[in-house]
């Protein structure tokens, strides 16, 4: 079964923008359709947004391009091990969030798609979380000390220790005496979700 039927109408939601219902209709790709249909109900609300609050910023002739294509496709291989609605709703608004326009440095959407889908359900929490223990003005200058006592709701100190270990190997962290720092790529992530004031 092709797995983005369960995304036709979210998709569809885009014709007003400019996405051809018809180029749609003959997308196809394999994964669990179970999860595609999970993920489906997500991006319905994100694509609503978008095309409400967000519909002058968007970038038309990605829309219409194979990289958009491309990007539904991995976005429906990153729902396919994601363990949680959270997760799920992290993927559709990244999805989402690919269609906007940036200012230079323009995100690398599918390489930051990419890496949305490696992150676990603990580190896409903790991701989220940091943005609540850094600077809110200036969380990409701002540092975590690795011997922090912090962590984010739900989590013991180890897990969240554990989590900043996992973001450290993705390329999302790094490691500079004893803090931890977000790096270019964390920008990416946060500028496609649009968290941390991106």
């Amino acid at each position: 079964m092709n797995a983005l039927t369960p995304l036709l109408p979210a998709l569809q939601a885009l014709a007003p923008l400019g996405l051809s219902p018809t180029a749609i209709g003959a997308w196809s790709a394999y994964a669990n359709p179970e999860q595609a249909g999970r993920l489906a109900a997500h991006l319905e609300a994100e694509f609503r947004a978008l095309a409400g609050a967000y519909a002058g910023s968007v970038d038309h002739a990605y829309l219409r391009s194979d990289a958009f294509r491309a990007n539904v496709v991995q976005a429906v291989r990153a729902a396919e091990v994601a363990e949680s609605d959270a997760k799920l709703r992290f993927i559709a608004r990244a999805l989402a969030g690919c269609l906007l326009n940036f200012p230079p440095p323009t995100p690398d959407k599918f390489q930051t798609l990419r890496l949305i889908g490696e992150l676990s359900d603990r580190e896409t929490h903790v991701f989220v979380g940091l943005f609540d223990l850094l600077d809110p003005i200036t969380p990409f200058e701002d540092h975590i000390p690795a011997g922090t006592t912090a962590t984010v709701a739900g989590l013991t100190r180890q897990e969240f220790a554990a989590a900043l270990l996992g973001l450290g190997q993705l390329g999302v962290l790094v490691r500079e005496g004893e803090d931890w720092k977000m790096t270019a790529l964390a920008r990416q992530v946060a500028a496609l979700t649009r968290i941390g004031g991106e």
